[in-house]
């Protein structure tokens, strides 16, 4: 599990990016966020990543 913090948001199209701990940038899209969760940028999030097509991905994100 890492942690880290929204850094882009786009909520009108459901992806961003989170900027965690270890100082890499995680894509993220609105499928790999927990159910319930409304992301905006600068909150804190806790993740799981994969590497998938577009570099590190986050997923299971949900609040800290």
């Amino acid at each position: 599990m890492l942690y880290g913090y929204i850094k882009k948001w786009n909520q009108q199209n459901g992806w961003g990016f989170i900027e965690g701990s270890d100082g890499n940038d995680y894509f993220v899209n609105i499928s790999n966020v927990r159910k319930g969760i409304r992301l905006k940028e600068g909150i804190k999030v806790k993740f799981d990543s994969f590497c998938g097509q577009r570099g590190d991905e986050a997923e299971n994100v949900s609040l800290v």
